[in-house]
């Protein structure tokens, strides 16, 4: 039965109707009484994570990234309409809405309990298999990545293939487990590493670098305690890579000095931190087990100094 509402006892209000969306695309609209339209969106909510496993597991690599960073920004397209459209839906609706069978507190309780428990397992669905968002607060893989950079690192990069040389690497610390290092792969499993002169060695060629302008930090220079760091620039190439290092200058060049060769075992890889005087990498701790690989960092999405470095990371 429909109970009456008399004197706007009934109201819907515009804020409530927000909230109620923002938990859930969809229930804003069925507090205001347009069930049809509420559960179209919730159900167009509910759908693009079981549309994204399954493209996912047909796609090519190359597409993966892009379906993730899509059906993320879909999903909050809907639900960031779902919030506009049902306190706009709210304002309209008449003083003396009359009540139906659904507005009743516990079943917005049970329909928030639902949506709590199927949010709480699509993100950590999504964040242990597909997508994983990271803050740097170091400038160790300075000029890529600049001090409280925010990016996401695909974890489904590796899946049918291993590191490859140019690869920026999400991996476990193997001083300390409980943190996360991003670095730089410079060499793979079978490769000889070697450091004389400064310069970097694998398999007893010397890699190649172009000197660039100080002007290419000029957008995103940085400062190390209180001290502009102050560093020569170049365009390093590796194989079919190509990628910026930074040697910084005193007194910030803590990491330098010759490395003996060695040959990166089996289901290994050696990383190092594009800023090669400061970084703590594959030179102090060995290096990296594929099995403590997160992920690849391909996208950022929250650069402090440029927004022109917004989106895929390049070199």
């Amino acid at each position: 039965m429909a109970e009456v509402g008399t004197n706007g006892k009934n109201r819907r209000r515009p804020w409530l109707a927000a909230v109620l969306s923002l938990i859930m695309p969809g229930m804003g609209h069925i507090y205001c009484g347009r069930m049809a339209r509420g559960i179209v969106l919730a159900f167009l909510s509910c759908m693009i994570i079981p549309i994204l496993f399954g493209t996912l597991s047909v796609s090519h690599s190359s597409v993966r990234m892009a379906v993730i960073i899509t059906s993320l920004l879909a999903a909050a397209a809907i639900s960031l309409f779902a919030i506009i459209d049902s306190a706009y839906t709210a304002t309209r609706t008449a003083a003396g809405y009359v009540l139906k069978d659904y507005n009743r507190w516990y079943i917005y309780v049970i329909l928030i309990l639902m949506s709590t428990g199927g949010s709480l397992q699509i993100g950590f669905n999504v964040r242990s298999t597909l997508v994983e968002a990271f803050r740097v607060p170091t400038a160790s893989n300075y000029p890529a990545i600049v001090p409280n950079d925010r990016f996401l690192a695909n974890k489904l990069a590796y899946r049918t293939t291993d590191p490859q040389k140019g690869d920026l690497v999400v991996f476990i610390n193997p001083e300390d487990r409980r943190a996360n290092y991003i670095k730089r792969v410079v060499a793979v499993a079978g490769d000889t590493v070697e450091i004389k002169d400064g310069h970097l060695y694998v398999n007893d060629e010397k890699l190649q670098r172009k000197a660039l302008p100080a002007s290419t930090l000029d957008n995103i220079r940085i400062k190390i305690l209180g001290e502009p760091l102050e560093a020569d620039v170049f365009e390093e190439t590796n194989g079919g890579a190509k990628y910026k290092i930074v040697l910084a200058k005193p007194p910030h060049d803590k990491t330098s000095g010759d490395f003996a060769k060695m040959t990166v075992p089996a289901h290994h890889c050696f990383v190092m931190g594009d800023n090669r005087n400061l970084s703590v990498d594959s030179r102090h701790f060995g290096p990296v087990p594929l099995a403590t690989i997160k992920g690849r960092a391909d996208y950022l999405y929250w650069p402090v100094k440029d927004w022109s470095r917004f989106g895929r990371m390049g070199n």
